[in-house]
């Protein structure tokens, strides 16, 4: 059985997916997003669009619930160019109407990359209400426009998986590891094949215990299940 731990709004594309491929599955998402309002400094951040070389989102989350405030400038204010993490993200915005690259690596590193390429010197990023790794990336001058938390789920219904013999469980986010640790019973991490998004969170799935863990070749839905189909 594969096992989707996305949000509910974000799993959907993962379902669709999983569906499609005829495999047993199952959605429990470990997290939730969770609207939040722009503090005062980011709002005096996005009326003053014009003093940014970037603007650049982290997430479909950021595009959900940052884009709006960018597309309202951007009807007075000429095209900043936008710099979207990945595939996803950059089609969210196409929603909105608004255009974006990605970079070569769908990560911070490749978001560091491409502001050292372009030479910026200040850039805006659309992200969740904690600090983006990026910042610690790159010593140009950031603000931030937070528009989102990331919550764990508050029930988590772990019974629902447990008598599965093979388990093939996605994982996205350092936060769904960690909320995965702690509600699964130590003695059952074995017998779990873990598919994650990024090397970061490999690393950590090994230091908790976790010896079977998948990098697949994007954080992208497609490769996550194609690395998941593999394993199942």
């Amino acid at each position: 059985m594969i096992v989707n731990t996305r949000p509910i709004d974000l799993g959907q594309k993962t379902n669709f997916l999983l569906k499609k491929s005829e495999c047993n599955f199952i959605h429990l998402p470990l997290t939730k997003i969770i609207k939040i309002e722009p503090s005062a400094q980011a709002i005096q951040n996005i009326n003053n669009l014009s003093d940014y070389d970037l603007l650049i989102f982290t997430s479909q989350s950021a595009v959900t619930y940052g884009a709006e405030y960018c597309q309202k400038i951007f009807k007075n204010n000429a095209v900043i160019p936008i710099l979207a993490i990945g595939l996803a993200t950059q089609e969210s915005l196409k929603k909105f109407n608004l255009s974006s690259i990605t970079p070569s690596t769908f990560d911070s590193a490749g978001l560091a990359e491409v502001i050292k390429e372009r030479s910026c010197k200040k850039c805006l990023i659309f992200c969740g209400e904690k600090k983006p790794r990026l910042l610690s990336l790159t010593d140009i001058e950031i603000d931030t426009f937070p528009c989102y938390a990331s919550h764990d789920e508050a029930k988590i219904d772990l019974s629902k998986i447990q008598d599965e013999n093979k388990l093939v469980v996605l994982i996205y986010t350092q936060q769904s590891l960690e909320v995965l640790m702690r509600e699964l019973p130590v003695n059952t991490i074995q017998n779990i094949t873990l598919i994650v998004a990024s090397k970061r969170v490999k690393e950590l799935s090994i230091k908790f215990g976790f010896r079977n863990c998948v990098l697949a070749d994007s954080p992208h839905d497609e490769e996550m299940i194609k690395a998941a189909l593999a394993v199942n």
